[in-house]
């Protein structure tokens, strides 16, 4: 920052907008005004939801404990071969 109190646009993008009390008053000013009712200006939607398009919970829940329950015995096949090529391997070394 210089010395006669003038703020330069780099200090407003930099980290002195941080520490300075100058550099961080002059950035609050180039803020646009914040309007506090923005977020209620959108129109609501509503949701609808399609019936027979999705299944019920407890289909969707008993599929996805299937589906969780094939990884993990894939993921369990998959160290278990990896143990038994390495038990071979040592027993061919050996």
């Amino acid at each position: 920052m210089s010395a006669v109190g003038v703020v330069e646009p780099w200090e407003i993008h930099s980290e002195l907008v941080l520490v300075s009390p100058e550099v961080y008053e002059c950035a609050l000013e180039l803020l646009p005004e914040r309007d506090p009712d923005a977020f209620l200006a959108r129109p609501l939607t509503i949701v609808e939801t399609k019936s027979g398009g999705e299944p019920s919970l407890p289909v969707a829940l008993a599929g996805y404990t299937v589906l969780r329950l094939a990884e993990t015995a894939r993921s369990a096949l998959i160290a278990f071969g990896v143990v038994a090529a390495l038990a071979c391997l040592a027993q061919l070394v050996h």
